[in-house]
């Protein structure tokens, strides 16, 4: 699927976003079944032209919840950021990709309290749902263990 930056944020701000939000403890947001769902979700919304934004609060042992979510955009930035999307780094006019991006936010993430990497490119995002899936879980883990680490 491809957009450009004044389509992207029309369908922001008109809430034609099509969202789903869970509630999961650590262990489960790293299961197979749970990401599968979400990876999934997130794969149907693009095939149909929609943009997707897959919400999963993470209940932690210690502290604070965690957001976790998958969602689409043009570049590495959150959706509740895309005002970023400006013409310093899109033109505006032009149709670019939409990829699909992990993004974890928490105090105890990193410095920032932000973490966003890409899941799929538009290539990607028509391979293997598991492949996809595998590479979520692993994200998860990882950086879920970061946050873990930090409220040691």
């Amino acid at each position: 699927m491809k957009m450009s930056v004044t389509d992207y944020l029309s369908q922001l701000t008109s809430d034609q976003v099509v969202t789903e939000h869970v509630e999961k403890t650590a262990a489960q947001s790293q299961q197979k079944t749970v990401l599968t769902t979400a990876v999934k979700f997130m794969i149907e919304q693009l095939d149909t032209g929609h943009l997707g934004q897959y919400q999963m609060t993470i209940k932690m042992k210690k502290g604070e919840p965690v957001s976790f979510r998958l969602e689409t955009n043009l570049i590495n930035v959150p959706m509740d950021e895309a005002e970023r999307l400006d013409v310093k780094l899109l033109d505006k006019e032009i149709e670019y990709p939409v990829n699909l991006y992990l993004v974890m936010e928490s105090e105890d993430v990193n410095k920032s309290g932000l973490r966003i990497d890409e899941l799929a490119n538009e290539t990607d995002q028509g391979g293997k749902v598991a492949d996809l899936v595998t590479k979520a879980q692993e994200w998860v883990a990882e950086h879920l263990a970061d946050v873990m680490e930090a409220r040691a």
